[in-house]
């Protein structure tokens, strides 16, 4: 047997090294445990994703559409692009015409000075008039809400009341969903896309179908 084996504390005095801080000493499984969960205790939560492309993009990220101008025909929620619509006007007067069998043809309007067509789109698209109420004074500020927009087709202006204006918003572009068969302006193509907006769907109109309507409506 050996001096080592038989004084394995030699030479530990006052200052010499403990062995289970010494670096060629390995601490045992159990401190190796601790250390560990200490060190996941203080590191931050942060699921792991299994699929990094798939992740949503963040805000900045979304792509946005056309700015769309929504309205309120009867009891319909519409929008039709902000860029096609030229004029938002109060609500006013329309000259008849005379002789003119087209249903969807109101009559001549005056905006800005000049005569322009004013026709129904709710006639296009089949939309029910709202109920006709007494004009009382508790009514008077529900029929200030009447506006006449006037959309921009061609090289002319048809302008055509509606009930009321929200206002423009530009909807991410994944929001606009497909249109049922069972939209309103769905069967005539006038209907593009339908856009969930608060409790309502909205029907999103394509101008160009809306004004060779229009058209066809003077013809």
């Amino acid at each position: 047997m050996t001096s080592r084996e038989l004084a394995p504390d030699a030479g530990r005095g006052p200052g010499a090294l403990d062995p289970a801080s010494s670096p060629t000493v390995k601490p045992d499984a159990g401190t190796l445990h601790r250390q560990a969960a200490e060190l996941l205790d203080r590191l931050p939560v942060v699921p792991v994703d299994p699929a990094p492309w798939r992740t949503a993009p963040g805000d900045d990220e979304i792509v946005r559409g056309a700015s769309l101008l929504l309205f309120r025909l009867a009891d319909e929620w519409l929008a039709l692009p902000t860029s096609a619509i030229e004029e938002v006007a109060p609500m006013r007067g329309w000259h008849t015409v005379p002789g003119h069998r087209q249903r969807a043809l109101l009559g001549l309007v005056n905006l800005r000075g000049a005569l322009v067509p004013c026709l129904s789109l709710g006639e296009l698209l089949g939309v029910q008039p709202a109920p006709q109420t007494q004009r009382a004074p508790s009514n008077m500020l529900r029929a200030s809400t009447a506006r006449l927009l006037a959309l921009r087709h061609g090289h002319h202006l048809s302008a055509f009341p509606v009930t009321e204006v929200h206002g423009t918003i530009k909807p991410a572009s994944a929001a606009l969903g497909a249109v049922p068969a069972t939209a309103l302006g769905a069967s005539d193509g006038f209907a593009i896309a339908v856009l969930p907006w608060r409790e309502h769907v909205v029907g999103v109109l394509d101008p160009l179908r809306v004004g060779a309507a229009f058209d066809r409506s003077l013809a």
